[in-house]
């Protein structure tokens, strides 16, 4: 399915297309098997990938970095895809003006 969006999704700049993209999942998440479908596509149950950590009990070990959901707003519709964490942030005592634009950036070849 990526292969078939990529071209349509980089003809945009890509902070517009983060925010339509995560915009478009909250929309998506509050249809009922919306949500079910993905989990159903995304997660997977095995306790053989079940790991703790320092104490942390993880689903699995396959986590989302910090910086995709800066502002913690997409966190129910992000735990569909079955991470086993999602790191947030940067988190801040206090709002910041963020980088100077641009601040994403695409690699052509992924």
């Amino acid at each position: 399915m990526y292969q078939l969006l990529k071209p349509l999704l980089f003809l945009f700049d890509p902070e517009k297309i983060h925010y339509f993209v995560t915009g478009n999942l909250k929309r998506l998440n509050t249809v009922g098997f919306f949500s079910s479908l993905l989990k159903k596509i995304f997660q997977v149950e095995d306790t053989r990938l079940e790991r703790e950590v320092f104490g942390l009990k993880f689903k699995n070990p396959v986590g989302l970095a910090a910086g995709f959901d800066k502002n913690a707003s997409s966190i129910p519709e992000l735990e569909n895809f079955g991470f086993g964490f999602i790191e947030i942030g940067t988190v801040t005592p206090l709002p910041q003006p963020g980088n100077d634009k641009p601040r994403m950036f695409r690699l052509p070849a992924d």
